[in-house]
């Protein structure tokens, strides 16, 4: 006698849940697409009237810019001041891209004691910012005038009537007309010699603008003839030591000659007894 399981669905209804569910899901995922689609047209949608609304408002605040406060930063004390009026007849009134270069040139030209000049317009907060670093002199030399020149870090030759130096600085007697910048080597000296203050406490230095030769004349009377302005930092240190050795044995010197350095050679030149 056979035996039937009414439990046990059929081949074809099996197939018939199967591909139900098939269709269940099929369904879902193309509402989520559908959904990721409209949230995807809106977002752009946004995102593109913003960019437009923002660009409107940036070209609006180029075009019809206005100064409604004035900033000075990085400097302090009169030039401060100073600056602060230079840009007052800006305030409150209509600041195109040329007048900011405008500005710019005038610190520069009036101020060459300042380094980094920028002229800054905060576009939507109407605020005219000047920016400014003083310049770190580490030498000073005399023009025939009388007039004092200085010279920065970067080699760059400028003029200050109120220096407000902090610590004193070498002085160099230049022979030849005065350029804008002076040689990265003849920087190096200096800084070199302000690290070997101990060693080479120099009274000045002299140097030839024509020849490009460089000389240090020391306290004591001795002259150090580093010849010509190259290796500068080397020839310092060398002169240091060949100093340091000498008084120790030999007394002061009368001269050290470093025409022949390329070759290896340092002439002295020792003080009569």
């Amino acid at each position: 006698m056979k035996r039937y399981d009414y439990y046990r669905p059929s081949a074809s209804s099996l197939g018939k849940k199967k591909r139900v569910v098939r269709r269940q899901g099929a369904s879902f995922f193309f509402k989520l697409f559908l959904v990721l689609v409209v949230l995807l047209v809106v977002g752009c949608g946004g995102w593109l009237a913003l960019s437009k609304g923002y660009r409107l408002l940036v070209n609006s605040q180029v075009t019809d810019w206005h100064a409604k406060t004035i900033v000075i930063t990085g400097v302090t004390g009169q030039i401060n001041k100073e600056i602060t009026a230079l840009a007052k007849p800006y305030e409150g009134k209509p600041f195109s891209v040329k007048d900011a270069a405008a500005l710019r040139e005038a610190v520069n030209k009036r101020y060459p004691m300042l380094k980094e000049v920028s002229v800054r317009r905060g576009l939507l907060s109407g605020k005219l910012t000047v920016y400014a670093l003083h310049r770190n002199p580490v030498a000073k030399f005399i023009l025939p005038d009388g007039s004092i020149r200085y010279i920065d870090e970067d080699s760059t030759v400028y003029s200050d009537p109120n220096p407000n130096l902090l610590t004193p600085i070498p002085f160099v007697e230049l022979d030849g007309s005065v350029p804008e910048k002076l040689s990265p080597e003849f920087i190096d000296l200096v800084k070199s010699t302000l690290k070997l203050n101990k060693e080479l406490d120099f009274a000045f230095l002299k140097m030839d603008l024509n020849n490009n030769t460089v000389q240090m004349y020391m306290p004591d009377g001795c002259i150090i003839d580093f010849g010509e302005a190259v290796q500068l930092k080397r020839k310092a240190s060398l002169a240091a030591q060949i100093l340091a050795f000498s008084r120790e044995r030999y007394g002061e010197l009368k001269k050290l000659d470093f025409q022949f350095f390329e070759q290896g050679k340092v002439f002295l030149t020792q003080k009569p007894h």
